[in-house]
């Protein structure tokens, strides 16, 4: 069965707005420019078709789609490894452009896609892929490439980074979230095992990983992470399962039990897992910020093209102040976050030492929260554009609609914001007044 309307009419993208158009934007270099534009051409070429075979699969109901959606998005994982598009730990020699910076500008166009003069059309984007790229190439390549030995390089970086092999970060947990100080799996030291025990869960690609980062607790209590391999999911001792989410519907989200899972010791990351663990966030919160503005860029291409063609009460949407004055707004913000979001991948690519400042990780915290929740507003405004069709999975499935609901409050991030914020405010002592009983105060 198919959910679509048919008398609904498509949407047509048929007018280039030059500011959402990131090869437009002057905050770009030549180099980054002529990198964006071949990764665009690759999109248009390689992945569109595979994108829209996602898209026609996520229409259907009463009919199982779930191994056909796990061979396209592995097929795709394999393409852009093809083309270092998948992790950039490797080959970063034969790029003119930084490692970060394209790690962001990648995220950016896999998420927003593009309108192609070319061929007239919309080039598809899809944050749910993006999501399993960032999971396979960033999260697991980064801490692998930065704590293994040569043999657990050669084991479990290679396959993954240069081959395209499907990987996964386990960090997740049930009852404690993203707060790794409350994690609760534990990795129990034995002879030459490492037993692990305990439940991980939104754990991206988790089912179709070929290999993860396991993070957990050693006897003595310190965070560790070791390498599993799944043996394509048929590891003893091991089940994955898929996790339904209203957005995000391609991505394999997961939920993992080990029970007293055997992992070789040999395959255990040298160093503090909380050390392995925040090497790699900085980054991740700025690919995070690019694919949610390019996400952003995507709500507001449709929400534009709508309120050209849409009439209501013999006017256009557009000549609605309602309707028009947030779309300039949105655009505005995201130019502005756009050139943040540049800096920053910059400086850190020119400064590969500002990964461990703490600054830099408070700075990009922010852009990551204020980059998600402009996705976020963009997504309801699409919402409201479209009124009732926006209730349609025809509607939600072609835009996304629901996918930056996903992202929002992703891994916490709000809230350990706004506790820093409140930290500050209660770290100031007022004077103790002569004759004025003494309460302790908590210096928090």
């Amino acid at each position: 069965m198919d959910t679509r309307i048919r008398e609904f009419e498509k949407i047509k993208i048929q007018k280039y707005v030059p500011e959402l158009d990131l090869l437009n934007n002057p905050m770009l270099t030549a180099q980054e420019k002529e990198f964006l534009a071949e990764l665009y051409e690759f999109m248009e070429k390689e992945l569109d078709p595979e994108l829209r075979k996602l898209e026609e699969l996520n229409y259907l109901v009463e009919e199982p789609t779930q191994d056909k959606k796990k061979e396209i998005v592995i097929g795709i994982m394999k393409k852009l490894s093809n083309k270092g598009y998948y992790s950039t730990v490797l080959n970063i020699e034969d790029y003119d452009v930084g490692r970060i910076t394209r790690n962001a500008l990648i995220a950016y166009a896999l998420c927003g896609g593009r309108w192609s003069e070319y061929s007239e059309r919309y080039i598809a984007g899809n944050y749910s892929v993006e999501m399993g790229r960032l999971a396979g190439g960033t999260l697991y390549c980064n801490p692998v490439n930065y704590a293994s030995n040569d043999a657990q390089k050669e084991n479990f970086l290679t396959p993954v980074a240069k081959d395209g092999q499907i990987a996964a970060s386990a960090m997740t947990e049930f009852n404690a979230g993203s707060d790794i100080f409350n994690m609760e799996l534990s990795l129990l030291e034995k002879d030459d095992k490492i037993i692990a025990k305990g439940k991980k869960l939104f754990i991206t690609n988790g089912m179709i990983a070929d290999y993860m980062i396991l993070y957990g607790r050693l006897n003595n209590g310190q965070l560790a992470a070791v390498i599993v391999d799944t043996e394509n999911q048929k590891l003893k001792n091991f089940l994955s399962s898929r996790v339904r989410t209203y957005g995000m519907t391609d991505a394999f989200v997961s939920r993992l039990i080990f029970d007293r899972t055997e992992i070789p010791k040999e395959n255990l990351l040298k160093g503090h897992g909380l050390d392995i663990m925040f090497h790699q966030l900085t980054e991740e919160r700025l690919v995070i910020s690019a694919e949610a503005l390019g996400d952003t860029m995507k709500k507001l291409i449709y929400s534009h093209a709508y309120a050209l063609q849409r009439k209501q009460f013999k006017h256009r949407l557009h000549q609605y102040q309602v309707i028009r004055f947030p779309i300039s707004r949105k655009i505005r913000e995201l130019n502005l976050l756009i050139s943040a979001m540049i800096q920053y991948v910059r400086q850190l690519d020119e400064h590969p030492e500002l990964v461990g400042s703490k600054l830099m990780a408070a700075n990009t915290m922010g852009l990551k929260i204020s980059t998600t929740e402009l996705g976020f507003e963009s997504a309801i405004h699409c919402f409201r554009t479209m009124g009732g069709r926006g209730f349609t999975r025809q509607y939600a499935n072609e835009i996304g609609l629901f996918d930056p609901y996903c992202m929002v409050h992703g891994g916490g991030s709000n809230y350990v914001l706004e506790d820093s914020e409140s930290r500050r405010f209660f770290k100031y002592k007022p004077p103790r007044r002569e004759n004025e009983d003494y309460i302790p105060k908590i210096d928090y």
